[in-house]
């Protein structure tokens, strides 16, 4: 270690303080899984100012920041997992339907799917 950093001025107070697991909370990080598991959407508030004729205000607005839909992916029964539209797993996985084969087994399978070699 270098012998101009500040860690030798932090006296190790600052280190020897381990925090638990449990008490970290990260406000964003349950939105997150609330809108991923729990198909939340949420919404944020936008404040702007505006002029119209040399007149100025405050614009409040508000959009959806975060949604559980993604119209842009194919994604899997465990929620998480995704393709992108027009891949060939998907075209694997609706053959293995079309074919009978149950949801699971199909999605497993295509899943584990490889191309030949040669490709």
């Amino acid at each position: 270690m270098a012998k101009d950093t500040y860690f030798p001025s932090l006296g190790g107070t600052l280190l020897d303080d381990t925090v638990e697991k449990d008490e970290i909370f990260d406000p964003m990080t349950q939105v997150y899984r609330d809108c991923l598991f729990e198909n939340n959407i949420f919404y944020a508030k936008n404040v702007g100012m505006r002029t119209k004729n040399h007149v100025i205000s405050l614009i409040e607005s508000e959009k959806k920041a975060l949604s559980p839909i993604d119209t842009k992916r194919w994604i899997w029964s465990d929620g998480i997992s995704s393709l992108p539209f027009g891949h060939w797993r998907i075209q694997v996985y609706k053959k293995l339907l079309e074919r009978c084969t149950s949801h699971e087994a199909a999605e497993k399978i295509a899943i584990e799917t490889r191309l030949p070699e040669k490709y």
